[in-house]
């Protein structure tokens, strides 16, 4: 059962704060006593069953804008559930919506007959209509509001319940103990590439408590997207960037989010967004970009983790390179390396690029390979565990003791015995002493010493580049 996060601030003398539902129906007697709400008998457990709206106030300074000298807020309502469920922002740079109205108090009305006195004279005050229109009560803190809508003119104005904008320990209270969101949340991660795995990649650190983000795309949410994708049809045509941006935010909404629609092949441009970044997840689907991004990441000193899918992702990779303590991406994926390893093509675009001109657009078509999300998510999810670990070096964690097993630079999984995992044997999974699909190998690769990109960067070139 979801925690139900409960905040309720209804006087100036009694400030109520339930964090799950069995503190909120344990004190529910007393609640709904000195507020004047209807009894609890008037409410199930399934609370979407009340005739009472909820009003959900998902903006961490919310109060704070209202309190700005002459302001004129839009407040953007967003109606679910049949109109019982709404959630509130405040919407810069636009006209002010005059079905909504609210008031500033020293100290909220402590008598409920007069705040509903007071909220009723102020949707007087505005124009007759047939939509929805809203008042609030606001007091000098974020957690102090009363609001009340009505659908229509010829509906009866209703109190809601308040949920207002969990803090930041309330927020990520499930992960006490494994990983305190203070370890991560001034950490900034560039994901490249936000696509099936790397969305899912951003998505995930969010919910661990990574409060920085750069997010690099420059592609569009396409219909082929959409079913191995985090986004839906909802975001068809949208920039990827700002999809996940909206999803980072609803996971975290005090998350710090630079979206950046390029081609991260762009270098000079690509250097300036990497600078300040404790880490880089490239979850890009051509190797230029890949390569590209590691000489960044060697000139900058930034440690990076590098994602693939093979060939209708019958399994994938992860690459984790800490600049000079270890091996590169070009140590390990070698010229003979990189053209035996057959990518998966998972768009029009992709596949157009990776081919001569000359190839038909109908032969690029049949190239788009089919994968499986559930055979994607074991990759993202093993390069989300790495970044965790990465993240946390050094750190008091629930995820020190991880250090010692990602001691390797590269795993390999399988998801079915095809391509390079054709050999596997049929019984292999219930056996540990022989390969088996579903299973994650590790491999520490050794730095080369006539490797162009790392060794050039030692022998002196680093200075050159950062003076660029």
């Amino acid at each position: 059962m979801n925690i139900l996060y409960y905040k309720s601030y209804f006087s100036e003398k009694k400030n109520f704060q339930f964090h799950c539902l069995k503190c909120f129906f344990f004190n529910s007697k007393q609640l709904f006593s000195d507020c004047g709400l209807p009894s609890l008998s008037h409410y199930s457990v399934q609370m979407g069953s009340c005739k009472q709206p909820v009003v959900s106030i998902l903006q961490p300074d919310f109060v704070a804008k209202l309190q700005k000298k002459d302001c004129k807020p839009n407040f953007s309502i967003k109606t679910f559930d049949n109109e019982d469920v709404f959630h509130v922002r405040i919407v810069e740079g636009a006209a002010s919506n005059n079905q909504v109205t609210f008031k500033l108090f020293e100290n909220l009305p402590d008598d409920k007959d007069k705040a509903d006195k007071i909220a009723a004279e102020m949707i007087s005050s505005l124009d007759q209509s047939d939509t929805l229109q809203a008042a609030f009560l606001v007091g000098p803190k974020e957690e102090q509001v009363l609001a009340y809508v009505t659908i229509s003119s010829s509906e009866p104005l209703r109190r809601a319940i308040v949920l207002c904008q969990p803090s930041k320990s309330l927020l990520y209270s499930r992960s006490k103990g494994i990983l305190e969101s203070k370890v991560l949340e001034n950490c900034k991660v560039a994901v490249v590439g936000l696509g099936s795995g790397g969305s899912h990649v951003a998505i995930e650190l969010a919910k661990a408590g990574v409060g920085n983000f750069v997010l690099v795309d420059f592609d569009r949410i396409e219909l082929n997207n959409i079913i191995r994708h985090v986004c839906g049809l909802s975001d068809l045509g949208r920039l990827k960037t700002d999809a996940i941006r909206e999803r980072i935010l609803d996971k975290n909404p005090f998350a710090n989010i630079v979206c950046r629609n390029t081609n991260i092949n762009n270098i000079q441009e690509a250097r300036e967004m990497f600078k300040g970044c404790d880490l880089i997840i490239a979850a890009t689907d051509n190797i230029r970009s890949r390569l590209n991004i590691n000489d960044l990441s060697l000139e900058l000193n930034i440690t990076t983790i590098y994602g693939k899918c093979s060939a209708r992702a019958a399994g994938g990779e992860v690459l984790r390179v800490r600049p000079h303590d270890g091996p590169c991406f070009c140590c390990v994926y070698t010229q003979a390396m990189v053209e035996a390893s057959t990518e998966e093509m998972t768009n029009f675009r992709q596949a157009r690029e990776a081919n001569p001109i000359y190839v038909s657009d109908s032969e690029v078509e049949a190239m788009i390979q089919v994968g499986l999300s559930s055979d994607i998510l074991p990759i993202s999810n093993m390069i989300v565990k790495i970044a965790l670990v990465e993240l946390t070096k050094g750190k008091k964690s629930g995820l020190s003791g991880l250090e010692q097993d990602f001691q390797a630079a590269y795993y390999t999984w399988a998801n079915r015995r095809e391509q390079l995992y054709a050999g596997f044997p049929v019984d292999g999974f219930l056996r540990f002493d022989q390969p088996s699909i579903l299973r994650w190998y590790s491999s520490q690769m050794e730095r080369k010493a006539d490797c162009k990109s790392c060794q050039e960067i030692e022998d002196g070139n680093a200075s050159f580049f950062s003076k660029q």
